[in-house]
């Protein structure tokens, strides 16, 4: 089984000056059937699939290349990448295979971990690789390119064109002032997304549903990662990290191991950040010197350093993704569901190509028409799990001491069990639980585990 890990073709590195080679020109002349929005994860999956099925596509991309905004990486679920480009791994610049997963309760000084290491997790179709947003967003890409589709870069979608409540086209602002007419508009524009605010699409996305994470790339020899992570080479670790990191608000934060490379996040709510007056930058600077995290960063040199906003209101907070002429997708539409984002992206993208092809069919564009992507996506695993997560974003509003209490909590019981007294043990289980009650009172403890088991039942 272990030397599966071995047994991968060399998956080809794609240079960002050939992507940009082919996109220097301005489109051709004439109506397209499909102008996207934005060359990521989602905007690039849809152009895929849709120039597969002949349809005449433009996409167009805010930067000077897929990917040139964006900093560090995050883990993909192998089996959805699969079924949408099987064994991708042989072409994908991943960067290691994640055969260890763990989840840290966190203080200032203590650390209450559980850890899973399997082999299992390396066989095929394997389960989740790391990799690098740059490589993957570079990759999508250049299968759209090669499926015929036309990529614009520094093409920035400032306004969508509407005859009547139909979509029609899009304008293009500065340095390329243009427009371009087509039959579906299809916004991949990210989270917040401006064009839909715009065009009358969605409300103002609310400080509460938005978290801003701020990330770190730093490198290190594989050969320290994997000494200071217990790893085989190709394989890779996954940490989440609670409590401590978020400076006692609702938060998270992770560390994901890369070839030569370990990359750092941490974010919350953008209303916490206001609220708290805390800066993004405080936050990763706190984490990086607690002594759990200072000793595997050790050494190691700054290589990359950025923010992120990501939509994390949960299902109650997904806008209605289907007008005349326009679907929503990706972080656009909020298809964010606790780690999974990339690999919902793609999938909306996918969807959308299905219902973008049944409408070219038949020469319909309304909303009646689109609404295919809809159905699809309520019908797949993507709105499925987004609806039984659907109490998460409001539990964590409502019990806003859930991360930081209770992993106090957990690590002082932690503690006192592994403090060894002269007392009973009876008596030693009597003060632990006077200990935990004195921090939480056992009836608010009750109300709490009840309210967060019907969120997660």
């Amino acid at each position: 089984m272990i030397n599966r890990v071995f047994s991968f073709k060399k998956p080809y590195k794609i240079n960002p000056d050939s992507i940009k080679s082919q996109t220097t020109n301005q489109a051709p002349a004439g109506k397209f059937d499909v102008i996207i929005a934005g060359a990521g994860p989602a905007g690039s999956t849809a152009a895929y699939f849709m120039a597969q099925q002949g349809l005449k596509v433009l996409l167009l991309e805010r930067g000077c290349y897929p990917g040139a905004k964006v900093c560090g990486g995050v883990s993909i679920i192998a089996e959805h990448t699969h079924k949408l480009f099987p064994n991708f791994w042989d072409e994908l610049e991943w960067e290691r295979m994640v055969t260890d997963q763990s989840f840290w309760w966190m203080t200032e000084d203590s650390v209450l971990s559980t850890r899973y290491q399997s082999k299992r997790l390396a066989a095929a179709p394997y389960n989740r690789f790391t990799i690098k947003r740059i490589h993957l967003y570079q990759w999508l890409a250049q299968k759209a390119i090669d499926a015929g589709a036309i990529l614009l870069n520094n093409h920035h979608v400032s306004e969508v064109l509407f005859k009547d409540n139909q979509a029609i086209g899009v304008k293009i602002a500065e340095p390329h002032p243009n427009y371009y007419l087509a039959d579906i508009i299809v916004l991949a524009d990210g989270a917040n997304s401006m064009l839909a605010e715009k065009s009358g699409l969605i409300h103002r996305v609310s400080p509460l549903n938005m978290s801003l994470y701020v990330k770190e790339t730093i490198s290190l020899s594989a050969e320290i990662i994997e000494e200071r992570f217990n790893l085989l080479p190709n394989e890779g670790a996954i940490i989440g990290l609670y409590g401590y990191p978020t400076a006692g608000m609702n938060g998270t934060a992770s560390i994901h191991t890369f070839k030569d490379s370990i990359s750092l996040n941490v974010g919350m709510s953008v209303a916490d950040f206001a609220q708290s007056g805390t800066r993004p930058y405080e936050l990763l600077n706190r984490l990086k010197e607690h002594p759990n995290i200072k000793h595997l960063l050790k050494d190691g040199k700054l290589k990359e350093y950025g923010s992120a906003l990501i939509p994390e209101g949960g299902y109650t907070s997904i806008p209605s993704l289907v007008h005349p002429g326009i679907m929503i997708t990706g972080d656009a539409a909020a298809l964010v569901n606790g780690v999974h984002g990339v690999n919902l992206a793609m999938w909306s993208g996918f969807f959308a190509a299905k219902a973008a092809t049944a409408a070219k069919i038949v020469r319909d564009f309304s909303e009646r028409k689109l609404s295919l992507y809809r159905t699809l996506l309520n019908e797949s695993f993507v709105m499925q799990d987004m609806k039984a997560n659907a109490g998460v974003a409001k539990m964590q509003q409502d019990i806003p001491y859930l991360f930081d209490l209770y992993t106090r909590m957990a690590n002082e019981a932690a503690f006192q069990v592994a403090k060894v007294y002269t007392m009973p043990k009876l008596a030693k289980r009597k003060f632990i639980f006077q200990k935990l009650i004195s921090m939480q009172p056992l009836g608010k403890m009750l109300k709490d585990s009840w309210r967060v088991l019907k969120v997660i039942k």
